[in-house]
């Protein structure tokens, strides 16, 4: 697997997800952690994994492809505090992508990754966490 997301603030972010991956459940919380303090961010969403150096400007490592949701509705956009980190609970019926939201399935494999503010060389930029890849039952 190639790296993902180099990070410019001298720390690796790193998303990781806690709770249970059944569906019937519905209980899955997606976090970002070691990210620079007070950063703002949200999370991304794919079926299709990718990698895509700078997207945009950005400093990070686009691990994501294909058609990609952004979590940025009421409450979903984040900061990171003065610990680094932010988390977000996911309601798996309702999961966005460019055309709408959908539902996530029993078997259904999405991948995850975190979008964030960064600074390089004293530049404001934005960079990405590590892609986390998830498979429900």
């Amino acid at each position: 697997m190639r790296p993902c997301s180099p990070q410019f603030h001298g720390l690796s972010g790193v998303a990781t997800a806690t709770g249970s991956l059944d569906v019937t459940v519905n209980r899955v919380t997606l976090r970002a952690a070691d990210l620079p303090q007070n950063s703002v961010g949200s999370f991304l969403i794919s079926r299709t994994q990718g990698f895509a150096p700078h997207p945009g400007g950005s400093q990070g490592v686009l691990c994501l492809g294909g058609s990609i949701g952004r979590f940025v509705g009421p409450g979903q956009l984040q900061d990171s505090g003065t610990d680094g980190t932010f988390s977000l609970a996911l309601d798996l019926a309702e999961q966005p992508t460019p055309t709408g939201l959908v539902q996530i399935q029993p078997g259904d494999t999405w991948s995850f990754q975190a979008w964030f503010r960064d600074t390089a060389a004293g530049q404001v930029t934005s960079n990405f966490t590590s892609r986390l890849e998830l498979t429900f039952r």
